[in-house]
């Protein structure tokens, strides 16, 4: 029997992490699903209309509650300043509504958390609380739910990876290339460009290697609050091979991406798990990480690639030069992580995943996934474990 279910999303066509992982999963849905788009729809605002859009869409979401009647409905906050206020409302109006509701949390900022949640329990109960279950990226979320006290059903989850990516066929692409021919290796920073991504960082090991190696390249593709400043950054250091590829998806996302031997993601920003990390291992990149967020629950270092030391540049030029000096290592690791992707992060298995959560939340159950398809009741079991 189909359940009928909303997400509450940002406008899939705008840029995301979020708006990507629905886009993938969205057409491998069996359930009844729909969508409310919050937000400014990639527009922008002023303070005042930003105000009156958000009671606006306050009121839309709660009267589309009442009038369509849900199976369920599935939140998806950051712990972060903006989305925490702005989504606790929505899981208000949930409840106010009596409608079923899971809180899919995609990211967790601990400075705000130590700081601001952790001192404001109640409010977090009388309204993130108040869901029939949770879903994190990572391990170490989970746990801090368990310590705010929230005793129903959690349960652990991956990010994706479209099928365009899986099935790209770089020869018959009509995508730009990006990787120029004279390259021996290019390297990949694909993400928001931030501070906190560790986009300078990848700058400044990738200027210090090339001494060695004059023939690789740095592509960062992505859009943020540093993107303006980053290239200035490389402009009056003189840098060369570092290209600015801006906001790519579709198409020229998977070229970039099949075009890269080494993705470099040294983010010390309390990450859930990126999609564009596990996009990168279904191209067969090698992987240098930080350990943070859901990333250290499942990356394997030596067999996925290596992990860097946040914020450390000394150590990022390390590793680069440890994979960029070890062709073996950098082609068994780019291997391994194809294989691993396309036998974990579907889209056909991440959505199927996510419909049985649909299927215990409505049915008032939950269960332990084991890799061999054995299940533990609830009452035995509170989480969920990825089926890795």
């Amino acid at each position: 029997m189909k359940r009928k279910v909303l997400i509450h999303a940002p406008n899939l066509s705008t840029p995301g992490g979020k708006q990507t992982y629905y886009t993938a999963v969205r057409p491998h849905f069996r359930d009844e699903v729909s969508f409310f788009f919050y937000g400014a729809q990639g527009k922008k605002e002023s303070k005042p209309a930003t105000l009156a859009r958000m009671i606006y869409d306050y009121r839309r979401f709660y009267r589309k509650l009442r009038r369509e009647r849900f199976d369920v409905v599935l939140l998806n906050p950051s712990l972060n300043p903006k989305s925490f206020f702005r989504d606790s409302i929505f899981a208000l109006l949930c409840y106010w509504a009596g409608a079923r509701f899971i809180v899919f949390w995609r990211g967790w900022n601990w400075d705000f958390e130590k700081k601001v949640v952790s001192r404001i329990l109640p409010f977090f109960r009388r309204t993130f609380g108040r869901a029939d279950a949770m879903i994190s990226l990572a391990r170490e979320f989970e746990d801090r739910l368990r310590e705010y006290g929230y005793q129903k059903p959690t349960y652990l989850e991956t990010t994706v990876v479209d099928n365009y990516i899986h099935n790209f066929d770089p020869v018959s692409s009509s995508a730009t290339p990006t990787r120029p021919e004279e390259a021996e290796t290019v390297m990949l920073f694909l993400a928001r460009v931030e501070k906190v991504k560790g986009v300078y960082e990848c700058i400044d090991s990738f200027q210090r290697i090339r001494a060695q190696y004059p023939d690789t390249v740095l592509n960062i593709a992505g859009v943020g609050g540093e993107l303006e400043a980053a290239k200035q950054y490389v402009a009056e250091k003189g840098i060369a091979n570092v290209n600015f590829l801006g906001w790519i998806s579709g198409e020229p996302k998977a070229r970039a991406l099949y075009d890269a031997d080494i993705y470099l993601f040294p983010s010390y920003h309390g990450e859930g798990m990126p999609n564009s990390l596990l996009e990168a291992m279904a191209c067969g990149l090698s992987i240098v990480t930080t350990d943070v967020g859901g990333i250290k629950d499942f990356f394997q270092p030596e067999k996925m690639g290596l992990y860097v030391r946040p914020a450390d540049t000394d150590d990022l030029e390390k590793q680069m030069n440890r994979l960029l000096s070890d062709p073996v290592l950098l082609q068994k690791t780019g291997a391994y992580n194809a294989i691993y992707a396309r036998e974990h992060f579907t889209p056909e298995l991440v959505s199927a995943r996510l419909e049985r959560i649909f299927e215990n939340t409505v049915s008032g159950q939950a269960a332990k996934v084991y890799s061999n398809g054995m299940e533990t009741p609830a009452s035995e079991v509170k989480t969920y474990t990825r089926n890795f």
